[in-house]
């Protein structure tokens, strides 16, 4: 499938569920405009996270694209490090070398 088709598929069952949550709940949602609007955000990142997922499934190798994107936990490592200023231990640092040096390789070195 083109991943456009697929994103709106997901969205439809997104909906889905979104209305047997708001169903169950009958009505009772918080409205917190912070927290609305902040879902809002993080919904349309999701969103476009998914089309360039597809979009890199449907142009490149399929063993690349998942193996590279397998190794998201290393940017969360990396941005913990940079924005919240929190350490790595030896092992961590270790796993984040090694995930650049997997990278490197993967793309042809």
């Amino acid at each position: 499938m083109q991943p456009h088709s697929v994103v709106f598929y997901e969205a439809l069952g997104n909906l889905v569920i979104a209305v047997a949550v708001l169903t169950f709940l009958r009505g009772r949602l918080a409205r917190n405009r912070r927290g609305i609007c902040m879902s809002a955000f993080i919904s349309s990142i999701t969103v476009g996270a998914f089309l360039l997922y597809f979009f890199a499934l449907h142009h490149g190798p399929v063993a690349t694209v998942v193996t590279l994107t397998a190794l998201y936990p290393i940017v969360v490592l990396i941005m913990a490090r940079v924005f919240l200023k929190e350490r790595l231990n030896k092992i961590q640092m270790l796993s984040v070398a090694l995930a650049i040096c997997s990278i490197y390789l993967l793309a042809g070195g």
